[in-house]
């Protein structure tokens, strides 16, 4: 019975674990450079239950990709792009990748909850070109 119990318990622990770390989750915010346009600018807002936000931009192999970002309390973001190219944890304060792989970057921003948490909003931009 005591095996049963327990087995019963580690099941719905990780079920319940699982469920819990989605609960908050969200599908990324598309975002979409204008026509003839080399960035895009985005508004987020964080609390200490969604303290992160993330975004998707499209940009093709060969760019340079750069992400700033500036919020209402200490922030923090990080990028993954297709073929494996990332970066981050940053500050925001202007970091560029080179794109490697033509696709989807998921760009994660928001508060910075090694520092604090905060509630507010916070403003993100992203530039894209291609180097002469």
């Amino acid at each position: 019975m005591t095996r049963r119990l327990t087995l019963t318990s580690l099941i719905l622990s990780g079920a319940l674990a699982c469920f819990g770390s989605r609960a908050d989750a969200a599908p990324p915010i598309t975002l979409k450079f204008a026509k003839g346009s080399y960035g895009v600018m985005a508004q987020g807002h964080v609390t200490p239950h969604a303290p992160q936000q993330v975004f998707r931009v499209n940009v093709d192999a060969g760019q340079v990709m750069t992400i700033t970002f500036a919020g209402g309390g200490p922030m923090r973001g990080s990028v993954t792009c297709q073929g494996g190219v990332g970066d981050g944890p940053y500050a925001g304060t202007g970091n560029s990748i080179t794109i490697k792989v033509s696709g989807n970057c998921d760009i994660s921003v928001g508060a910075n909850t090694m520092a604090h948490e905060w509630t507010g909003d916070f403003t993100l931009a992203v530039l894209a070109y291609r180097p002469q």
